[in-house]
This record gives C-alpha cells, sequence and structure tokens, in this order.
C-alpha cells in the first residue's frame, strides 16, 4: 500500500515567514493534518479524519485531491488572517530574542537538494518539528528517528566514545543519515548517489 504524498509550501504575510505541511498520517487514526510553524515551532494544526487508509490507487488519488485542497485552503486562511500570525512573531520575539526560523530553513533547503526523498526533523522534547515523507514507511521512519535520537544521547554515559556525531543507516531500498543540527535531530532519506558530508555541510551553514 502506498501512502498518499504530503505537500510542502512557505507562506509570509508582511514580515512573518511561515511553513506550512499538509500530510496523511496513519496512527492513531487515518487522517489529513495540516501544520503551520512559525520559527520552527508549530503554532496552529488543521486536522481532518478519514474513515480508512486506502486501499486502491484511486482511493490513495481522493486522498491526495483532499491533501491539496486542504493545504490551499490553509494557505488562503493565512493571507486573510495574517494578522494573527505577525502578532505571534512579535511574541516570539520578546520570549526568545535570538531563536532563529531554523525549522523551516530546514525544510528549505532539504526541498531544494537533489537526492533527498523524505526527512524527519525532531525537537529536543522529541516532537516531530516537520517532516517530509510519503511512503508506506513515513511512521516507521519517524519512529526510528526517534529511537536513535535517544541511543546517541544515551551512549556518552556508557561509553568514552565521546558524543554521538552523525551516522547513516543502509538497508536495500532505503538510506537514512541522522544528525544533530543544534537542538534538532534530523533523518534524512537519500539516494544513493548523495555525498552524505556535503548535504551535512550545507545544513549547518544555515545555523
Amino acid at each position: 500500500m502506498m501512502l498518499p504524498a504530503g505537500l510542502g509550501s512557505e507562506a509570509k504575510f508582511k514580515d512573518a515567514k511561515l511553513y506550512v505541511q499538509t500530510e496523511f498520517a496513519q496512527r492513531p487514526r487515518p487522517r489529513v493534518t495540516t501544520t503551520i510553524f512559525l520559527n520552527g515551532e508549530v503554532v496552529e494544526k488543521v486536522e481532518n479524519i478519514w474513515e480508512k487508509l486506502p486501499q486502491t490507487e484511486e482511493e490513495k488519488q481522493k486522498i491526495e485531491k483532499f491533501v491539496r485542497e486542504q493545504h490551499r485552503q490553509v494557505l488562503e486562511k493565512i493571507k486573510k488572517r495574517g494578522e494573527k500570525f505577525t502578532s505571534l512573531k512579535q511574541s516570539q520575539k520578546k520570549e526568545a530574542p535570538a531563536e532563529e526560523d531554523m525549522g523551516a530553513k530546514i525544510c528549505e533547503e532539504l526541498s531544494k537538494a537533489d537526492g533527498v526523498l523524505e526527512w524527519v526533523v525532531i525537537s529536543k522534547e522529541d516532537k516531530t518539528v516537520a517532516s517530509q515523507t510519503s511512503s508506506p514507511k513515513a511512521e516507521e521512519i519517524q519512529d526510528i528517528t526517534r529511537q536513535i535520537k535517544d541511543f546517541a544521547l544515551f551512549l556518552p554515559s556508557v561509553t568514552n566514545l565521546g558524543r554521538f556525531v552523525g551516522g547513516i543507516l543502509d538497508w536495500p531500498k532505503m538510506r537514512l543519515l541522522f544528525f544533530f543540527l543544534q537542538k534538532r535531530f534530523l533523518a534524512i532519506k537519500l539516494d544513493q548517489k548523495v555525498d552524505p558530508k556535503n548535504l551535512v555541510k550545507r545544513l549547518k551553514s544555515l545555523a
């Protein structure tokens, strides 16, 4: 079974820059979720429950059509209700003046990188900050990402190898790159031709 593809877009209102992500999730129940990020933090979600997982190509296409329409509607609402997000941005500046919009920057950079297929960004608090996944293994990749992150943080307490910097897991049909970027932990599904070192260097230059 192939899961419907998701969408990701930037949205701007005055000086507020947002990242909007719409995707179909399997658990805890099938749903189409649109998440709005401001400065890498979730500020609003729109969810619509779906009655069941797609079993045919026709059902998959129906969900993808709904994903596109929900994504479009949310973008339109941002244009009409932009003042809300501008005020949120001002509030965030007061609370954390040094905080950068890293979540959106990371997603934007990954979306432009050749050979990057999917990604998941996990926060220090174990929340999914951002993701762009469309395969049947989408939620499995998120679970693996959290487990690898926990293991990476645990390693220094039981070995003298030092802090975990990053690594690659290779499967016959999947290659995942894992590493920390500031307070976030990234899992990136790559084409076999991609040079991981160059990609990591490119992402770290955003910080």
